[in-house]
């Protein structure tokens, strides 16, 4: 199941592939692009994470919700899935702002898969 909601997400515009990524750093389901090693991508992205954590705990800012970083080449956001991050590539030509909000109801419905 989790897989189908990936593949339905990589068919918004600006989504390049996307990335379930556990607590611990590890991919659980992922719909990337041929070439993509998820391992390397959840490694990396599970520093991002963690030092967003420590910047939000440090100014008691509550448990981090959105992670994004972005390049002339694309960029990354990182939605929070319950105990996961839900990571989506993002292609050069995303819009940021239209792109969040219609990833939130996969990463609701990624959520609710990881608490049944």
């Amino acid at each position: 199941m989790m897989q189908e909601i990936l593949e339905k997400l990589n068919h918004v515009r600006g989504v390049g592939g996307c990335l379930v990524l556990s607590p611990d750093g590890l991919p659980m389901a992922s719909a990337l692009r041929q070439g993509v090693d998820e391992s390397q991508l959840a490694a990396a992205l599970s520093g991002l994470v963690e030092g967003s954590g420590r910047i939000t705990q440090h100014f008691e800012l509550g448990k981090t919700k959105v992670v994004q970083t972005t390049s002339a080449a694309g960029g990354v956001l990182l939605l929070s899935a319950g105990p996961s991050f839900l990571a989506i590539i993002m292609d050069p030509a995303a819009n940021l702002a239209l792109l969040q909000l219609e990833a939130r109801p996969f990463a609701e419905r990624i959520a609710q898969r990881l608490t049944l």
